[in-house]
């Protein structure tokens, strides 16, 4: 937490909002600190300039000041990365919305998760090139949140048999191969062998392979649906934690 006085941290603008003093609240998720809520007075009227720094999803070093009463007050930022190229994307700046919405909801304030902070940034990056589909990203971005907290399904075995399925369906016990599936009342998601590779190559490579992948198989664009769903399907697990 905190301490009354001084301190600066690299992170990100989440999130901000109007205040009634022509300054703006800023929601911040910060590298040893977490999720922040902090003021930045007289921003929105132009008399304290901070050179964009404010903007949702501009990465930098902000500096903070906490008073006695305890609320943090930004004093200054030296922007690192403004993700420009994502926020002209509409479909790349919805999806970052919907990240920080996630965070906010399921991060408790002050509770440091620098592995989560660098997962959001680099699938930031990956939002911000052109030929990924956002999709991809998002899937990316929620699985390697849920492998951190250890919920990840096992994206190369049947939770049941063990087995390498062909296809598989979203369960709640994980995914399930198409031997083991016994209740087939109601439909699950499910996969193709096919969707479950590019699944996992996406969920495992790093972000430069990714972006690498997505620009050298353009025709990668026909699995977007699937990527879609399994994003979903992650981000339910985030609810079910």
């Amino acid at each position: 937490m905190l301490r009354q006085g001084l301190m600066a941290a690299s992170g990100v603008v989440l999130a901000r909002a109007r205040t009634g003093e022509s300054g703006l609240w800023l929601t911040l998720f910060l590298r040893g600190e977490g999720v922040l809520r902090a003021t930045a007075p007289g921003a929105e009227s132009g008399h304290v300039r901070f050179g964009g720094g404010t903007e949702p999803f501009v990465w930098g070093t902000f500096q903070l000041h906490r008073g006695r009463a305890g609320g943090l007050c930004l004093s200054g930022v030296d922007i690192a990365d403004d993700m420009l190229s994502l926020r002209k994307r509409p479909e790349a700046l919805y999806t970052a919305v919907r990240w920080s919405r996630l965070v906010k909801r399921f991060l408790p304030f002050e509770y440091p998760a620098d592995v989560l902070l660098a997962n959001l940034y680099w699938n930031m990056r990956l939002l911000s090139v052109p030929a990924v589909p956002p999709a991809a990203a998002a899937w990316r971005f929620l699985w390697r949140w849920l492998e951190d907290w250890g919920l990840a399904p096992d994206l190369a075995h049947c939770s049941r048999c063990g087995g390498a399925p062909e296809g598989a369906e979203w369960t709640e016990e994980g995914l399930l191969c198409s031997h083991c599936v016994r209740d087939r009342q109601g439909a699950r998601p499910s996969f193709s062998g096919a969707e479950l590779t590019l699944l996992r190559q996406v969920a495992e490579r790093d972000g430069e392979a990714v972006a690498h992948l997505f620009e050298k198989n353009e025709s990668f664009i026909k699995y977007e649906a699937a990527f879609a769903l399994a994003a979903r399907c992650a981000e339910g697990l985030l609810y079910e934690k």
